[in-house]
């Protein structure tokens, strides 16, 4: 269905921040699909009442676990169609991620390592407003109405309740994430990692090659594979208290050292500035180069719909600078700052596990300001949850780039209009 751009204010880099919370503002919750208890015990600690929905019930909201597309979806829009319109809908993650617009916080100062998949994925959740201390949970919440006509890939609009949890930029992006959802569905994957024998890394700043993917190249060299690292921006506001060219000396200097630790020296920087990467521009020549004499067979990158402006971009550059005849080359997609549903995993053994978090601790200027090492094993334990055996595991959708860019289209969110 053709859709005119929408225009947002360009943001500085989340795109949706999530407001924060020390519970639910009700008291009174009905739940379906299963019980919540294990994934969102801080905001039932703080409820009165906890009872499975029945329909007439009376209760103040609805808990719901996010609906895979398809039949979840269906499921629980059949519920919504029973539920008085200005419900409160709680939307929690299981085995979706959900888009956010409320975090409620543990209130916990705490760095322990997540003990199961459910407190691994609250652990994840705590690096948007609280350094990666405690545990937070993440939730969307909508009013009945306004959430069914998300579900069924419309727009809800700006006017009804619950007041400024609910406002443009959040329905906007949304909807951007619930179609993004729905292509991702259609287009399923393998569900392993393709061997290859040349991988590409594109990494948006200095550290998402090593959270996104520090298992899958140390896993590709092992395999005799070559890897090459692209880091796409410059650097140049990571370091808050330093001059941008200061900051962008030390964020290149911890990128050199967290590869060495991986074992990977073809690396490349392209230096867009960060905060503003557009698929227009001298880097987009350069990555268009860099891709036609690699020649790689798979192409590492975070989803679009990852929840920073730098990673959105990167599709955009790479639908601009991809070579003719490369759309059958392998792409391995993963979130880094929005968790993409898993398809293919990468279980990360012992040796693999150590050598991945050196490599994380080489970026100090980061983890000074969010335990990126503890929101990382919250991701690969939440990743992992399906494996038998298997701690921590890094999840990837593959597919051919022609498909990628297409389910990037019929998303709509590849319209998505900036301003500033």
């Amino acid at each position: 269905m053709p859709r005119l751009p929408v225009p947002i204010r360009r943001p500085r880099n989340l795109i949706q921040v999530p407001a924060v919370a020390r519970a639910l503002p009700w008291r009174r919750l009905a739940f379906l699909h299963g019980s919540p208890e294990e994934w969102a015990p801080t905001a039932l600690a703080a409820a009165e009442e906890v009872l499975p929905w029945v329909p007439g019930a009376d209760y103040d909201a609805l808990l719901a676990p996010a609906p895979e597309p398809g039949d979840g979806v269906a499921s629980l829009r059949a519920a919504l169609a029973e539920v008085p319109p200005a419900t409160p809908v709680v939307l929690y993650e299981r085995d979706v991620p959900v888009w956010p617009n409320l975090l409620v916080h543990d209130g916990g100062d705490g760095a322990a390592e997540p003990a199961t998949p459910a407190e691994g994925l609250r652990a994840y959740r705590s690096a948007f407003r609280h350094g990666g201390r405690g545990l937070a949970e993440a939730y969307q919440v909508l009013d009945a109405r306004r959430l069914d006509l998300l579900l069924s890939g419309r727009r809800p609009p700006k006017r009804g309740p619950l007041g400024d949890l609910v406002h443009r930029r959040f329905l906007v992006t949304a909807h951007d994430h619930q179609r993004a959802l729905e292509a991702v569905a259609s287009r399923p994957g393998p569900d392993v990692l393709p061997p290859a024998r040349r991988v590409l890394v594109l990494s948006p700043h200095y550290d998402d090659e090593s959270l996104q993917a520090g298992g899958a190249m140390l896993a590709a060299m092992a395999s005799g594979a070559e890897v090459r690292v692209v880091w796409l921006t410059d650097g140049a506001r990571g370091v808050p208290d330093a001059s941008p060219e200061e900051s962008a000396r030390i964020r290149r200097a911890e990128g050199e050292a967290a590869m060495r630790v991986l074992g990977v020296s073809d690396l490349h920087f392209l230096g867009a500035p960060e905060e503003r990467l557009r698929a227009r521009g001298p880097w987009r020549r350069r990555l268009h180069d860099l891709i036609a004499e690699f020649d790689p067979d798979r192409i590492h990158l975070v989803w679009w719909a990852d929840d920073h402006v730098d990673h959105y971009e990167v599709s955009r550059l790479l639908r601009a600078a991809l070579p003719t005849g490369y759309g059958d080359v392998t792409l391995a997609v993963c979130g880094v700052w929005a968790p993409l549903p898993g398809r293919a995993l990468l279980p990360l053994d012992a040796g693999m596990r150590r050598r991945k978090d050196e490599a994380v601790r080489a970026y100090r200027s980061q983890l000074a300001a969010v335990d990126y090492l503890r929101v990382e094993h919250g991701l690969a334990r939440w990743h992992a949850r399906d494996r038998d055996g298997a701690d921590y595991a890094e999840s990837f959708w593959v597919l051919p780039a022609a498909d990628y860019l297409a389910a990037f289209r019929a998303s709509g969110a590849d319209r998505r209009l900036w301003l500033g």
